[in-house]
């Protein structure tokens, strides 16, 4: 049975999440194009479709933390530094830079960055409502 999973509503400003392997294929980028609709300049010269980056680097926390029923996905910002494509080794790293309670809800910004051999490619900040007292 597996390990239950902390809820993104326990944990405090300045949590540091644990730096995370990044890897995004070129299979993954046509899918996620695909999905999306994205026909991009970025996508027509090879490289992986800048939101595919900010996607995964989100899909990767939720796949470490649990975000529990009522919960609310209410902020994104994104800056992208460089093109990226596929198949490069990457890592990312976050923390909650801001946390604050209202009316029952955690309101939690996390702050993250996906980076190569060359630095940052991607940066952001995105805010989470989730209900409190949830484990």
């Amino acid at each position: 049975m597996p390990a239950a999973k902390t809820s993104i509503a326990a944990l405090p400003r300045g949590h540091v999440f644990p730096p995370a392997p990044v890897r995004l294929t070129a299979a993954d980028a046509a899918a996620y194009a695909a999905a999306t609709g994205d026909c991009s300049d970025y996508v027509a010269a090879g490289h992986v479709p800048p939101l595919a980056v900010a996607a995964l680097a989100l899909r990767l926390l939720l796949e470490a933390y649990e975000l529990p029923p009522g919960s609310l996905h209410t902020g994104q910002e994104v800056e992208f530094r460089a093109p990226l494509r596929p198949d490069a080794e990457l890592a990312m790293t976050g923390e909650v830079a801001q946390r604050s309670e209202r009316a029952g809800m955690v309101i939690s910004v996390i702050e993250f960055t996906v980076s190569g051999d060359g630095g940052p490619i991607v940066s952001g900040r995105t805010t989470v409502m989730a209900p409190q007292g949830e484990s």
